[in-house]
C-alpha cells in the first residue's frame, strides 16, 4: 500500500540548510591511505551562521566537520541545525549523528537519530537515515527503514518514505500505520466565518 499526503515545503528548507554549509571524511587513519583521503580542513566544535541581506537564515553547529580539497565531499559529526524565516523567527530545527555531503552533485545523507521539526507547520519527522537530492527536490529513506511523521492531524509511520518538493507530497511504500484526522464538509462549513452576521 502506498500512502500519499501533502508535504509542507519546510522539510526542504531543512535539508537545504544542511547542504549550504558542507563539503568532508571522518575515517582517514589507515596508514596506506592516499593523501587525497585526508581532509584539507578540520573544524572541531564548530558553529556557522549564514546571513542573507542582514538577516540570519541558517545556524549550524557540529562536533566535527571535515572538508576535502580533492573532491566535493564533506562530513559533519553530531550536527544541530536551525533555519529562520524572513522575520527572524524559528522556521525549522533538527539534528543527526552524521551528515555526508556531495556538494558537486548536491546530494546529502543524514545518518543516525535524524530529527526534523518544521516549527511553523507543527510537524516533525524522525528516521535513522534520510537522503536529500537538492537538484531534483527529493527526499527518501533507506529501502527498509522506518520513518515517523507527526503533525496535529497526522501520527503515522511506514517503510520506504519518499517526498517531492515539486508536488509537495510524501508517500510510504509499505507497512504504513497510524492515524490521519480529517474534517468532513459539514464540519468545515460550520467552522467558516459568517462574514460578521449575527444570529
Amino acid at each position: 500500500m502506498t500512502m500519499r499526503k501533502t508535504l509542507p515545503a519546510k522539510i526542504f528548507a531543512i535539508a537545504s540548510a544542511t547542504a549550504v554549509l558542507l563539503s568532508c571524511s571522518l575515517e582517514y587513519e589507515k596508514e596506506d591511505a592516499p593523501e587525497s583521503s585526508y581532509p584539507e580542513f578540520t573544524f572541531n566544535n564548530a558553529e556557522f551562521t549564514k546571513i542573507e541581506r542582514s538577516k540570519k537564515k541558517i545556524k549550524m553547529s557540529a562536533e566535527k566537520i571535515e572538508q576535502y580539497k580533492a573532491d566535493s565531499f564533506s562530513f559533519a559529526k553530531n550536527v544541530v541545525f536551525n533555519t529562520f524565516d524572513n522575520d527572524g523567527k524559528d522556521e525549522t530545527s533538527g539534528s543527526c549523528d552524521l551528515i555526508s555531503a556531495d556538494t558537486l552533485k548536491e546530494r546529502y545523507i543524514l545518518f543516525g537519530d535524524v530529527k526534523m521539526d518544521m516549527i511553523s507547520e507543527n510537524m516533525s519527522i524522525t528516521a535513522e537515515c534520510l537522503n536529500f537530492d537538492k537538484k531534483n527536490e527529493q527526499i527518501t529513506s533507506g529501502i527498509d527503514q522506518t520513518v515517523v511523521i507527526k503533525r496535529d492531524d497526522i501520527d503515522m509511520e511506514g517503510i520506504g518514505f519518499s517526498a517531492s518538493g515539486v508536488s509537495k507530497t510524501f508517500a510510504f511504500d509499505r507497512d504504513v500505520s497510524g492515524e490521519i484526522e480529517t474534517k468532513n464538509e459539514d464540519e468545515e462549513k460550520r467552522a467558516e466565518p459568517d462574514d460578521g452576521k449575527k444570529q
